[in-house]
């Protein structure tokens, strides 16, 4: 029985839980609880109402009718006999309340974690890291993918020419395009694409596919396993075009997909009537749905009539199907504006330019637009400016979009594909050297730094014998001549900077040096069986190749048979024998020459191609040509002349000979293979020097690979960081050998970071409005974007699985699917689990790597726009879990005197464009409330989302933003409740709440709390460098808005007069200036706030 004061939830609607306030005969009053402050009162039918038990850790506010007073916690159980619930507060006490007393937020997002805070009913500053770190990531990647969440988190490979489709068409307000890409290039993507992002923008609207017979498998199938359309249940109808009289032509379609469209058009003048009726059919289909995409790869010329019928499917009012005639004037008078474009490109001799812009001129002699970008070219021809090639590509741009045939046809052509560029993975296998020789000179090598005065002369004089003992050894006893004898060998020139030879040769020896440099000479002439390092990687190849070869164990034991029988089969191949392709770098030129040498004796010269110093362009050019088409040459050895510029993407292997100090060097190096085009499961190895425990050559190994993580991700962003850390890296290799140099892993690791998200900061703006009409700028956007799936899947799992407590379970198969799904310890109430998570299929496996997805059909992307993040991400905007902290941060550089506390603020702020004037206009000129999606995707390219943290000092009046450096490093600090170096935090919860009361007097808080909002919000907008952000793209977002005006009007300039194409205009001049306000003005909405104070004591001191 429904009574006052129950907690209740109605069928009527999706508002959730709310209270009831008043009950007539049939009716009741429920009041919504959104925030303290705001309620919503709905009148509904007793009928459609029944109560609700509130479950274990659901968010509750408590009001005490007697104290006036409000408090937050969380539900602990809900006990039958007293029918009261036992209520865990943030001060670690316990109230027991009656359900009359309690109060639940309603399903309306959580609008201003500033009243939690002052409210004190704050958590953890774990919760808010861990939180604040998901939601930057998913304001990522909706900056990024611009918010084309269908695009990114689909089961694609990312192709630019298929990204900049998807774009044009989910950008434009009217969503009716011919998509007429060349045969192969992936129509059926593009248009999943789209359909994906449909679906997710329209949950209430439904889709059909039409396809010819022999397709409909292979669309289904497609469908599912890369745009998982089984998530969208019923919504999505796949059907053969034979079968186009099932569908009920009253039903609203929102999104009508038509396959092979030509074959469609074709209909309309078959001569069997059965025929051309189908043919109306997909006409009446096509004319009342909201959204259609025609697949074609038909050329007009010659198909004049089909073309047009396709045209008329989408555009009848500017395309009669009975004017062939006129169409044809029309395929005709752009024939020639088409001649003149296909010589009319970059990089074309200036006479022709000349030419064919004369051309251009006479026949475009209205288009104002084009005549300036005319004379600027004119302009660069004459002065032979740089920017010529720029203005030519605007040129054919601009020509495009406005003569092409219909402007909503989109064609991409084989000639303009690239292909996509895969993660990297190139964590290579470890191969110790045989040499009897390694430990002693390792031994030797630790010797002479120990004994060395600890002065930098010799600190670099070490790092020159470390790097010449982890390569062939001829290069180390030339070192150590030149250092006898101070005089360098001619060849040892070309390894190591002038400066550091003169080092080598003329700081003083030491005592005891020469002796040690003897032993070094004494152990490195010895002879050698063996051959050392290159006697190693020659066991590599053969290992490889043994393998590849299927030789018998039996033979392999043999090593001499082995040899032989490996040089017969690469003498004499047998039927499907393709020999995998080899690269060896070495850092040393001369190490080159040697392996060349000792490899040929092994496997004949033909075999193999060198990229060495010194040798000319044309030498070097031949053996590249020699390793790419000679399927005979199967080995590539390339010195650091080899490590920058080459295209070595099509190898199958990459060795490392040796390893170079810089790991910008071996960045380069890596990057030969990390290409667009590479192929998939590239294998590596590392030949690593002696197996011992306390060889450095085996920890720079592992700084490189474990510290700066170069095998798994590049970075090439972070050169700066990286050159300035050598010099550490030298002086702990110095000082402690392998030690100090695995003691500077952790710190490493913790700097890239930060380092990468403060790159990511403030490059993020210039990348993605750079210029997003150019197709490889948003695929470079997203390519970058995917090579971070680790920091995706950090971020995400540190919210999910640390904080809320999901657990993850991964894939038998494979580590790298993972599943999640609630436990004992999950922090989120059943009733939410079940009413958010409803439809994301958690029982089924995902991964963040795109590249593992991609070779497992099927299998979910975690991305925005997937069903688990996209439930998480409306789960966070509506819990105030991690929203709001107050905690005490002991720093051992801070003043630790009894008053010399800092306390304040820390304001995270989400900015975006604010587009509440140009809601109004869609609604203004009564357009469907899905417009706003695509506004809303526009504007994120021209002014993206973005996360901005300010901090403010509360200790004085008036509030100010904290600018002192050493401060903010301070508060920047991730939350660490250990202690570390610097100290250690407490969080100011449950019984220590009352700290903050000996900052804040307890009766000024709450307003203190909320003038602390207001003040940091304008200091925010205040600030000069976000003015100057928003001004900066405000300007380039007003030529972008000014062009696209202005292509419209040119466009109904071009024709007979265009109703609907007028109206366009129209609107989009009103939303032009609209936009400009919400980027010059943008929306700063509070997501999450915390109180910190920072001291030179322990909470415990002051306590």
């Amino acid at each position: 029985m429904i009574k006052l004061g129950l907690l209740v939830q109605s069928q009527n609607n999706s508002l959730g839980i709310g209270k009831v306030t008043e009950i007539s005969d049939t009716n009741a009053n429920v009041e919504y609880f959104c925030s303290i402050g705001q309620r919503l009162q709905k009148t509904l039918p007793l009928s459609s109402l029944s109560e609700v038990r509130l479950e274990p850790q659901a968010r509750c506010y408590i009001k005490y009718q007697t104290q006036d007073k409000w408090i937050v916690g969380r539900v602990f159980i809900w006990d039958e006999d007293t029918e009261m619930y036992q209520i865990d507060l943030p001060d670690k006490k316990t109230a027991i309340a009656t359900e009359e007393d309690i109060y639940v937020r309603c399903n309306l997002p959580n609008t201003d974690p500033i009243e939690t805070l002052a409210m004190k009913g704050h958590e953890t500053p774990y919760f808010h890291d861990k939180r604040l770190a998901f939601v930057k990531s998913l304001i990522k990647q909706r900056a990024v993918s611009r918010g084309m969440t269908g695009l990114i988190s689909a089961n694609i490979n990312l192709y630019p020419h298929q990204v900049e489709v998807v774009r044009r068409v989910l950008e434009d307000p009217i969503q009716r395009y011919l998509l007429a890409d060349e045969v192969g290039l992936g129509k059926t993507i593009e248009a999943g694409a789209i359909l994906r992002q449909f679906l997710l923008d329209e949950p209430k609207k439904g889709a059909v596919v039409l396809v010819p017979q022999y397709l409909l498998k292979q669309w289904r199938t497609e469908l599912e396993n890369k745009f998982y359309i089984s998530h969208f249940g019923k919504r999505v109808a796949v059907l053969a075009v034979e079968d186009i009289h099932k569908i009920n032509l009253k039903a609203r379609i929102g999104c009508l997909i038509l396959d092979e469209a030509h074959h469609i058009a074709a209909m309309a003048t078959s001569k069997d009537a059965t025929v051309r009726q189908r043919f109306q059919t997909c006409k009446e289909l096509a004319h009342k749905s909201d959204r259609l995409l025609l697949l074609s790869a038909t050329p007009v010329l010659n198909h004049e009539q089909d073309f047009l019928a396709m045209l008329h499917l989408l555009d009848p009012a500017t395309y009669k199907i009975g004017d062939l005639a006129g169409f044809r004037a029309k395929v005709e008078s752009r024939q020639e504006i088409g001649r003149l474009l296909l010589s009319f490109k970059e990089g074309a001799e200036p006479v022709d330019l000349k030419s064919n812009l004369q051309q251009l001129r006479n026949l475009l002699a209205e288009d104002e637009y084009f005549l300036k970008l005319a004379d600027d070219l004119e302009n660069c021809l004459q002065t032979n400016s740089p920017e010529q090639d720029q203005i030519v590509q605007a040129i054919r741009t601009h020509v495009s979009d406005i003569y092409r045939l219909h402007r909503r046809m989109l064609r991409n052509r084989r000639a303009a594909v690239e292909d996509v560029i895969f993660d990297r993975n190139f964590t290579p296998k470890e191969e110790y050297d045989l040499d009897e020789r390694s430990p002693d000179i390792h031994e030797l090598l630790n010797q002479w730094r120990s004994v060395a005065p600890a002065e930098q002369p010799y600190q670099r004089i070490f790092l020159l014998l470390f790097l010449a003992a982890g390569t062939w050894l001829g290069i180390l006893e030339q070192v150590i001549t030149a250092r006898l004898t101070g005089k360098p060998h001619a060849k040892l020139i070309q390894e190591f900077k002038e400066d550091d030879l003169r080092l080598l040769t003329t700081t003083p020896k030491f005592s005891g040096e020469e002796e040690i440099l003897q032993s070094f000479l004494k152990i490195i002439r010895q002879p050698q069986e063996d051959g050392g390092r290159t006697e190693n990687l020659k066991t590599v190849l053969l290992n490889q190749l043994g393998t590849y070869f299927k030789i018998p164990a039996n033979v392999r034991k043999n090593q001499k048979e082995f040899i032989t029988r490996i040089q017969q089969r690469i003498k004499r191949p047998i039927t499907g024998d393709i020999l995998p392709k080899f690269i060896v770098f070495t850092s040393f030129a001369q190490s080159c020459g040697e392996i060349v040498r000792y490899l040929s004796d092994t496997f004949g010269a033909e075999t193999i191609a060198k990229h060495q110093f010194g040798e000319s362009p044309d030498k070097v050019e031949e053996g590249l040509n020699k390793f790419r088409n000679n399927p005979n040459c199967f080995i590539l050895v390339c010195d650091r002349s080899g490590e920058e510029g080459l295209n070595l993407q099509f190898a199958d292997w990459l060795i490392h000979f040796d390893l170079p100090w810089s790991p910008n060097q071996l960045e380069q190096r890596l990057g030969r293979l990390d290409r667009i085009g590479s192929k998939i499961g590239v294998q590596s190895c590392v030949l690593i020097g002696p197996y011992l425990e306390d060889s450095p050559h085996n920890a720079w190994y592992q700084v490189l690979k474990d510290g700066f993580g170069i095998f798994q991700q590049s970075i090439a962003s972070l050169q700066f960081y990286v050159d300035d850390k050598l010099a550490e890296l030298e002086t702990a290799l110095f000082q402690s050998s392998a030690a100090g140099l695995l003691e500077m892993i952790s710190p490493i690791q913790q700097q890239i970071e930060a380092e990468i998200a403060k790159i990511s900061e403030q490059n993020a703006l210039d990348e993605i409005d750079a210029n997003d009409e150019i197709a490889t700028e948003y695929f470079q956007d997203l390519d970058n974007y995917d090579a971070c799936h680790l920091e995706m899947k950090r971020a995400i799992e540190g919210w999910i699985c640390e904080a809320l407590g999901f657990r993850g379970l991964n894939n038998p198969d494979s580590s790298e699917m993972r599943r999640y799904q609630p436990s004992t310890r999950t922090l989120v109430p059943i009733n939410e689990l079940k009413n958010r998570f409803a439809d994301s299929y958690l029982d089924q496996f995902g991964t963040y790597n795109r590249r593992v997805a991609n070779q497992n059909p099927g299998i979910k992307l975690f991305r925005v726009g997937e069903g688990f993040v996209e439930a998480l991400w409306n789960y966070i905007n509506w819990d105030d879990r991690g929203e709001a902290f107050a905690m005490w941060r002991t720093d051992s550089s801070w003043d630790a005197k009894e008053g010399k506390e800092w306390f304040g603020f820390q304001c995270n702020y989400v900015v975006e464009a604010n587009l509440r004037i140009a809601k109004q206009v869609l609604l203004d000129n009564k357009l469907d409330s899905s417009q706003f999606k695509n506004l809303q995707r526009r504007v994120d390219a021209l002014f993206p989302p973005i996360i901005e943290t300010i901090y403010v000092d509360g200790r004085n009046e008036p509030i100010r933003v904290v600018e002192d450096k050493a401060l903010l490093s301070i508060l920047q600090r991730p939350y660490k409740d250990k202690n570390n170096n610097q100290g250690r935090d407490y969080n100011l919860a449950k019984e220590r709440l009352g700290i903050i009361d000996d900052f804040v007097d307890p009766s000024k808080w709450q307003n203190f709390c909320y003038e602390v909002r207001n003040t940091s919000a304008e200091l925010l907008s205040n600030r000069p460098d976000f003015i100057d952000l928003c001004q900066s793209c405000s300007k380039v977002a007003e030529k972008k808005l000014a062009n696209r005006v202005e292509q419209l009007r040119l466009r109904l300039n071009q024709q007979s007069w265009d109703n609907a194409l007028a109206e366009e205009l129209k609107i989009e001049t009103a939303l032009n200036a609209a936009i400009l306000q919400g980027i010059r003005q943008p929306q700063i909405r509070l997501d999450s706030v915390g109180f910190i104070v920072v001291s030179g004591r322990s909470l415990v001191q002051f306590e």
